[in-house]
């Protein structure tokens, strides 16, 4: 998947020398890019920034990353953005615990900027999908709504409204 420049991505990471190689990364790939340095500056900016994808340390001040993701991905529901979490917890019990609250991915630090870029594509296909999704939902509840419409008006022209096909026939 190719970067787009309307895709947004927000850091938050209290560490600035990492949180500038990730800002330069994600930049240099073509992506809109935002940090904040702790969760409560995350909280804030998934409201103003609305970013697509949040890459988040865990251990932070004031509030760490797994209460990020939780407050973002309780908060905002469907509209919250995909949700990694970067940090240097390796233990199975906390990735398990981070993705039981709700992050859509884990990676442990350090990792591989290669691997980094990938998982962020990937999820940025899963956000692409799932938008693509709502605006054809949305779409088809409109087509429903305008046959509604459209069968009411004939029903009161007194025009009969076609049966679909198959059915009148009854099943084998």
């Amino acid at each position: 998947m190719k970067a787009t420049p309307d895709i947004r991505i927000l850091i938050v990471e209290d560490d600035p020398f990492f949180q500038r190689v990730l800002l330069k990364r994600l930049a240099a790939e073509g992506y809109q890019v935002q940090a904040a340095s702790d969760g409560r500056e995350g909280m804030k900016a998934i409201v103003t920034y609305e970013p697509d994808l949040v890459i988040s340390d865990w251990m932070m001040p004031h509030v760490d990353g797994l209460e990020l993701c939780q407050s973002v991905k309780t908060g905002l529901r469907e509209s919250s953005p995909y949700f990694i979490l970067l940090t240097a917890k390796g233990e199975i019990s906390d990735k398990l615990l981070a993705l039981d609250t709700g992050a859509d991915d884990y990676l442990v630090k350090p990792c591989d900027q290669g691997e980094l870029l990938a998982r962020v594509r990937a999820g940025l296909r899963i956000v692409l999908l799932t938008q693509d999704l709502r605006k054809s939902a949305l779409e088809l509840e409109q087509v429903r709504q305008e046959v509604k419409r459209v069968k009411t008006e004939f029903t009161n022209r007194g025009i009969p409204w076609p049966e679909a096909p198959g059915a009148g026939e009854k099943a084998a």
